[in-house]
């Protein structure tokens, strides 16, 4: 039975590049970033919970929208499946010690440096060990000028919200969030993916940059220079320089020392030399991720379910007082709404929504229009998470109104006795 259809608007844009893990993805843009709030739940949520939910990433392009790649860290191109190299279960992806895997997923829409603060402001993550998330940043439209920058804040995965400091594995230079965007901007750059990396501590693994406030020692000259001759005097004018005019103007240029990543380069070169001494003496594994509008939960997939406290209520009461339902299986957080109808077709209730818990759980009372319960009968009920798409339902018979008996109504007259 269908209970209610969630619409997901998906707006297409031109295909971008990000090349991580040592291929290059062309990322198919969708959607719009927003802000979002720590209670509410993202506009999207999905369970990426088996092996056939992660395509492994090949050598050369392929496309990126809302499918999760993955290779392995020691072997970027060992192909298989990811559970060859990882464990998905109840703890998410995760890796044992000497392992590690990259999981990588292009942004719905490219994010361009004025909106950064809000895409780091409503990211997290749920982690153990050593797992870092970096954001793929792309340089224009030349998907050669590509680097990824980590985050290295105290939450999981390094994210901190808008505190998240942010290192570059090319430099090893940290900055803020502020300080990354501006850099974004001066060098015409984007946020177009984003990777995470169980069983790495990329923060940990970066050298520091060398220093630069060491003195500078004035070389001590150990012969006396010549005198230089002072040219004789000319009666000749002395002409400057002119350089032939032109109508082409003259383009700005950008120091390699303002773009992020200095050249933006890939991230394949470290990753590929050094993965498995990255790799081999730490584990971890990650849970959950929320970053633009989506959030990804790692862990099996819940079966959302719905019970009546009643299953049973009287016409009148269905739509005065209402019905006790109980759910469970829904996203963390998210809005849930209530139909009813008969098994064929159901009729979203107006006015009538949830807040899921942090379990997913949800209860209420519903009173039941009367325009769609107007007779006896058995009505479905359903719930349905608007973030998630989850669904339920349960039945609910509704009988007619106990007959209600005459009441006599005292005649007037004169009474007569005898006796």
């Amino acid at each position: 039975m269908d209970l209610h259809t969630v619409l997901r608007s998906r707006i297409t844009a031109a295909a971008v590049g990000a090349t991580v893990l040592g291929v290059t993805a062309a990322l198919v843009p969708t959607v719009s970033t927003a802000d979002v709030s720590d209670r509410a739940a993202s506009a999207v949520v999905t369970w990426t919970d088996s092996a056939a939910d992660f395509t492994a990433a090949p050598e050369g392009e392929f496309p990126l929208t809302d499918q999760w790649y993955w290779a392995a860290l020691s072997d970027p191109t060992a192909g298989g499946k990811i559970t060859d190299f990882a464990t998905l279960d109840e703890d998410g992806v995760s890796v044992s010690e000497g392992e590690g895997v990259g999981l990588v997923r292009g942004l719905n829409n490219p994010v361009a440096p004025s909106n950064l603060g809000a895409l780091v402001a409503g990211a997290g993550a749920e982690t153990t060990g050593a797992t870092t998330f970096g954001l793929a940043i792309q340089e224009g439209g030349d998907t050669s000028a590509q680097t990824v920058v980590f985050a290295a804040g105290d939450g999981d995965a390094g994210l901190s919200g808008t505190s998240t400091k942010w290192i570059d594995p090319s430099t090893g230079t940290t900055e803020s969030t502020a300080d990354l965007a501006a850099d974004l901007k001066a060098a015409d750059a984007e946020v177009v993916g984003y990777v995470v990396y169980v069983g790495i501590d990329i923060t940990a693994e970066v050298p520091a940059p060398p220093a630069t406030d060491e003195p500078t020692e004035t070389p001590v000259p150990t012969e006396t220079p010549a005198p230089t001759e002072t040219p004789a005097p000319t009666d000749e004018p002395t002409v400057a320089p002119t350089t032939a005019p032109t109508d082409e103007p003259t383009a700005p240029t950008i120091p390699v020392e303002e773009a992020p990543g200095a050249e933006l380069k890939s991230l394949a070169s470290p990753l590929e030399s050094d993965a498995q001494a990255l790799a081999a003496d730490a584990s971890g594994s990650i849970s959950a991720l929320r970053i633009d509008d989506t959030t990804t939960y790692f862990t099996p997939q819940p079966t959302a379910a719905a019970r009546l406290l009643t299953t049973s209520a009287t016409l009148t009461e269905a739509t005065t007082t209402g019905v006790r339902v109980q759910g469970s299986g829904f996203a963390p957080n998210e809005v849930v709404t209530a139909a009813v109808g008969d098994a064929a077709d159901a009729v979203a209730i107006p006015g009538v929504q949830f807040r899921a818990d942090a379990d997913g759980n949800v209860s209420g009372t519903i009173v039941l229009p009367a325009d769609l319960v107007d007779s006896a009968g058995t009505y479905v009920l359903g719930l349905v998470g608007l973030s998630s798409g989850q669904t339920a339902a349960t039945t609910l018979t509704v009988t007619a109104d106990a007959a209600t008996a005459p009441v006599a109504v005292p005649v007037p007259g004169t009474a007569t006795f005898t006796g």
